[in-house]
């Protein structure tokens, strides 16, 4: 999945550059911080400041900042998230509303990854889910032979697709979404159509309900920053 770049045409900052420096600040201060859950107020400032700060450099420079449809290719492939501020400082998206918790008594939810395939104009979000903690400790999973054997995860996979709203920004609109894991797959993957819960395409409008956007403002092949949605959700992935 990863995007192969010759040799002497690497897109990374030049060692001992400002950006670079900046760059290596914000990863090693998100490095712990589970995707932002741990965060403190204070570790999200500080990240939202690295992460502008790394925006002037790209301006400055007259690189890493994403421009559509030139830049387009520079998303293939698989991104791990990194953070997201809609993790961060107790749980609000961009301080406006309660974010999601990752790990609640009735689940837990492990690493979130995305694929994105440009040539089709698609993008899968894939989550994995477990049993809450308390759960697997009781060793309950483990008398259901056949079904879980000890794999309880759960992976979600929600598929978009999006098109280029702006020179820099990109649009989504759901499509559809399949779950798996050991129980189901004596069945076959679960599918569900997002499209018929008034989440398709038709949809894909400025303000529609069910859209999502992306401002890119970072990308260097190997690490992505963007604004996402309503409430100006800070996203940083890294490649997979």
């Amino acid at each position: 999945d990863a995007v192969v770049v010759a040799e002497g045409q690497s897109k990374l900052p030049p060692p001992l550059s400002a950006a670079a420096e900046i760059r290596a600040a914000l990863i090693a201060r998100l490095s712990d911080l589970d995707r932002g859950s741990r965060a403190t107020a204070e570790d999200a400032e500080e990240i939202e400041r690295l992460a502008e700060r790394l925006e002037e450099e790209a301006a400055k420079e007259g690189r890493w900042r994403p421009a559509f449809p030139r830049d387009l290719d520079d998303l293939e492939g698989r991104w791990r998230l990194a953070y997201t501020s809609a993790f961060a400082g107790g749980g609000s998206i961009g301080a406006r509303r309660r974010g999601t918790s990752l790990d609640t008594p009735l689940l837990q939810v492990g690493e979130i990854h995305q694929v994105y395939r440009t040539k089709d104009r698609h993008v899968d979000t894939i989550v994995s889910v477990r049993p809450p903690a308390w759960l697997r400790k009781l060793g309950l999973l483990d008398v259901l032979p056949g079904l879980v054997e000890g794999d309880a995860d759960t992976t979600v996979m929600l598929t978009q697709r999006f098109e280029i709203a702006r020179f820099d920004t990109l649009r989504f609109a759901w499509i559809d979404g399949t779950v798996r894991n050991r129980a189901i797959a004596l069945f076959g993957a679960l599918k569900f159509p997002l499209a018929l819960l008034g989440m398709g395409m038709d949809g894909m409008k400025e303000d529609a309900p069910f859209t999502d956007t992306l401002a890119l403002r970072y990308c260097d092949g190997d690490l992505r920053i963007g604004v996402g949605g309503r409430n100006g959700e800070l996203r940083v992935f890294v490649r997979a």
